[in-house]
């Protein structure tokens, strides 16, 4: 907590920027007393005169190396978003740094809060790791990390959930071992989490990506998800022109959990959301005794349909197996081969509707599937007899 006239440095690595910057803006830093914000990575002059705040992940970087030459001499806070390791620990107490060391605390936040619901791990590299046989010697590293990413953001939450898991991938299973491992050594320090009186237990549910293949086929029909896939939207940011006026010039709108009208609509279906701006602009109208042309009211839903891109995949759904209209759909290839021969298609939407005719269909070498093939049907699995651990219901 910042004392009256006492300012800090903020030094962080590339993940904990990350991380702080999707929580808090400069603003909100500097309320607590954070007068610089410095990258570890870089070059950078001494200030002996404030004292230092090190957040910073991986925790392989909490070490001597970490502060440079020389050795800081004003009192030093070092925050870790995962557990300091043994070893890590025996070699600050050690060193010379640990005579500037005030505070060394671990506050178990390694992933990224994206939305105030919706968190990831932030690691991509996670997939090559996986699947690469020139990688395939880190993929235990990986997976301990991952488990321990999850297990902070269950402490964060202060959940201890009961783990299910996906049977038909041994990795699936070897991560809720982990995992619970992890829980564990927090539920030691913290026996109260996840308890109270009106609580109810959480479930965490681990899956691999066969659990579901088509869905990251289609197109999602809700505001946020269509935002994304018919808007230039980078970074959370829509740019705009503005139009009917002298001195029209780009304007741009930041989608984030400030945009109170964004928050409200972004998980609701496209045709909802059509309805509800309707209300919201005859609710401002009204308050405001104005009169609002029904014409400039556009239905959302009706402009989707519209696109010429996405006419015929809306009408026709080939990951259901009907049209519009709930109809069996007798010969696919009728709808296939048209899109497949239309220049004005591009060929990544060519390629996501060849995959969907794949999985409905099978391929070419006679394995047959149905609509949702056997991947799709849960399967019980559980980790030794621990009560923490269950079949994946």
């Amino acid at each position: 907590v910042k004392k009256e006239g006492e300012w800090k440095v903020l030094i962080m690595d590339h993940p904990s920027t990350r991380i702080l910057s999707s929580c808090c803006k400069m603003s909100d830093i500097m309320d607590k007393g954070i007068t610089l914000v410095e990258d570890i990575d870089k070059c950078r002059e001494p200030i002996p005169s404030l004292e230092a705040i090190y957040l910073l992940s991986p925790v392989e970087k909490v070490g001597a190396r970490a502060w440079g030459s020389p050795v800081p001499v004003t009192p030093t806070h070092c925050l870790c978003l995962a557990a300091c390791p043994e070893p890590l620990f025996k070699e600050l107490k050690k060193s010379r740094i640990s005579k500037a060391i005030k505070t060394l605390k671990e506050i178990n936040l390694a992933f990224l809060p994206y939305e105030s619901q919706v968190y990831s791990l932030d690691r991509p590299q996670t997939f090559h790791i996986w699947f690469s046989p020139y990688r395939f010697w880190e993929k235990n590293k990986e997976l301990e990390m991952l488990a321990e990413q999850i297990a902070t953001l269950c402490e964060t939450l202060e959940e201890y959930p009961a783990i299910r898991y996906w049977k038909d991938g041994k990795d699936n299973f070897h991560l809720a071992h982990a995992v619970l491992a992890k829980l564990k050594v927090f539920k030691v320090h913290e026996p109260s989490m996840g308890e109270g009186p009106d609580k109810a237990q959480s479930q965490l549910l681990i899956v691999d990506r066969s659990f579901d293949l088509v869905s990251p086929l289609l197109h999602e029909l809700t505001y946020q998800a269509m935002a994304y896939d018919l808007l230039g939207i980078e970074n959370d940011t829509y740019k705009y022109e503005t139009t009917g006026t002298s001195d029209s010039r780009e304007k741009e709108a930041l989608l984030d959990e400030d945009d109170e009208l964004w928050v409200q609509l972004r998980h609701m279906h496209i045709a909802d959301v059509s309805m509800k701006v309707t209300e919201l602009l005859h609710t401002f109208s009204e308050s405001r005794k104005l009169t609002t042309d029904k014409a400039n009211i556009e239905d959302l839903s009706q402009m989707v349909r519209n696109l010429p891109q996405y006419q015929k995949e809306l009408n026709k759904d080939l990951a259901m197996g009907t049209d519009m209209y709930g109809g069996t759909i007798k010969d696919p290839m009728k709808i296939i081969i048209p899109i497949l021969l239309d220049p004005s298609v591009q060929a990544y939407d060519k390629i996501r509707i060849i995959l969907l005719h794949i999985l409905k269909n099978g391929n070419a070498t006679g394995l047959q599937g149905s609509l949702f093939p056997h991947w799709f049907l849960p399967h019980a699995g559980s980790v030794g007899q621990d009560p923490a651990l269950g079949p994946f219901l």
